[in-house]
């Protein structure tokens, strides 16, 4: 679920519940984990949230944004995200 989490980040609700609930179940799956929350069984893991994640996805991709270490336009970039910050 980590791979290029940039390109199929959910961004609905309905479809981050959805992701959220297979990462539930599949952490369910592991012998010895069943009874614990779900919360625990992430820790016993040592796995993140997948808010967690896209919010460090996004961090990452911003950095390498701002620094030049990805072919993007800063100035767009920047505009997009202070549009998107407003519409919310």
């Amino acid at each position: 679920m980590e791979y290029c989490v940039q390109a199929w980040s959910p961004h609905l609700r309905k479809d981050i519940k959805h992701s959220e609930r297979i990462q539930r179940a599949a952490t369910k799956r592991v012998q010895g984990l069943r009874y614990l929350s779900y919360e625990d069984r992430l820790v016993q893991l040592g796995l993140p949230t997948l808010e967690e994640r896209k919010l460090r996805g996004d961090l990452i991709e911003t950095y390498k944004i701002m620094t030049e270490k990805e072919a993007a336009d800063q100035e767009y970039f920047v505009l997009f995200v202070v549009r998107v910050q407003l519409e919310r």
